[in-house]
């Protein structure tokens, strides 16, 4: 029960027994008097409650709007060597694609430029590094038909509970097939949220 509802509760329990809390002024003039005077405290009591509740909802709000933002995830590089993609280590490392600490992303679109026709990605987010042999992954990007070598760009869209990255979460490619392709280049975009409104963002 919130605030307001008890205070709505006590002024109609008041008003269904007709007597007053607190005597007025002109108490001597009766007992409506009492009741008058009464509820008036308690519509005044009423009031003041309604007025905080609403500056802590605009308060709740306004938080809630600087902790969740959308973000460009940064570009990543990967290396591809005999078909292995690896990152490349001049211009980016796995956190360069991971939330700081005290934030979580809900990933939204992922993009993967650099293919040639004919290549397949898997993507994967492992909990450690080699990926298992069991791990499943969490797409598999394909290089669209009769592109030019290095300049297919293949496109995922997660949506926005799709896909959650915490910040010990890397992203990590592999081959699911065919693999001709010099270097990759990962980004996207996502929806940041500081991790102390997490639950209040899914609920």
């Amino acid at each position: 029960m919130t605030e307001t509802d008890a205070g709505m509760r006590e002024l109609f329990e008041r008003m269904r027994r007709g007597i007053g809390e607190a005597p007025g002024p002109d108490v001597s003039a009766g007992p409506g008097v009492s009741v008058t005077a009464g509820l008036d405290v308690q519509i005044g009591r009423l009031c003041d409650l309604m007025d905080r509740q609403d500056r802590r909802r605009a308060a709740e709000a306004q938080a809630m709007a600087e902790a969740a933002a959308p973000i460009d995830i940064p570009p990543v590089d990967y290396l591809v060597t005999g078909g292995v993609p690896k990152f490349k280590a001049v211009r980016a490392a796995a956190s360069d694609a991971s939330p700081q600490e005290g934030f979580v992303w809900f990933v939204t679109r992922l993009s993967l430029a650099g293919l040639n026709a004919g290549d397949v990605v898997n993507i994967y987010r492992p909990a450690g590094v080699p990926i298992p042999a069991n791990a499943v992954a969490l797409h598999t990007f394909s290089a669209p038909a009769g592109v030019a070598a290095g300049l297919g760009i293949a496109d995922w869209e997660a949506g926005v509970a799709g896909l959650v990255m915490r910040p010990d979460d890397v992203f990590t490619l592999q081959s699911a097939g065919t693999l001709a392709a010099a270097e990759l280049i990962l980004s996207g975009q996502a929806l940041q949220i500081a991790a102390p409104y997490l639950a209040r963002f899914i609920l």
